[in-house]
């Protein structure tokens, strides 16, 4: 994918938290295409929350996966795995956890827990990624992103 779409979906899901009442925020902005994790769909690492019960990995799919597809295809074809480190060797668990929303159109928003909170004594964070089981994507895919954190 040459070109990385704008972030409207991340954008719309902060926008109606907020209008929830709930103000979240990207503490760190990414802008990542990950390559095509999924198939037919790139995954775009938008951008981490650093919260303190937690941190989350904001990402889209791009195009954006409705629920015809997810009918059709099956429960997790778009299940790819997220692991993550850091340099103040922390050790985060790897359940997966997450969700994504399943509207289509040229993007949509889902969330990946990172399995705990990133500690202040933290300077660099690694995500590694891998393709959803079963899948080869048909070209180069990001296999780890090296965070400088804040």
């Amino acid at each position: 994918m040459s070109d990385i779409p704008p972030r409207t979906a991340t954008d719309a899901y902060f926008a109606n938290m907020a209008a929830a009442g709930i103000p979240r925020r990207l503490d760190v902005v990414l802008d990542v295409d990950l390559g095509e994790l999924v198939p037919g769909h790139h995954v775009v690492a938008r951008g981490l929350e650093l919260a303190a019960e937690g941190a989350m990995l904001h990402y889209e799919f791009v195009p954006g996966i409705d629920d015809d597809e997810r009918q059709s295809k099956g429960p997790f074809f778009w299940y790819w795995m997220l692991a993550a480190g850091d340099d103040a060797g922390t050790e985060y668990a790897g359940h997966n956890s997450g969700a994504y929303a399943s509207g289509g159109g040229e993007a949509t928003h889902g969330v990946r827990d990172l399995g705990g909170a990133v500690p202040g004594a933290a300077g660099r964070l690694f995500l590694d990624f891998t393709p959803a089981e079963g899948w080869s994507p048909p070209a180069l895919w990001c296999r780890q992103v090296e965070v400088a954190l804040p």
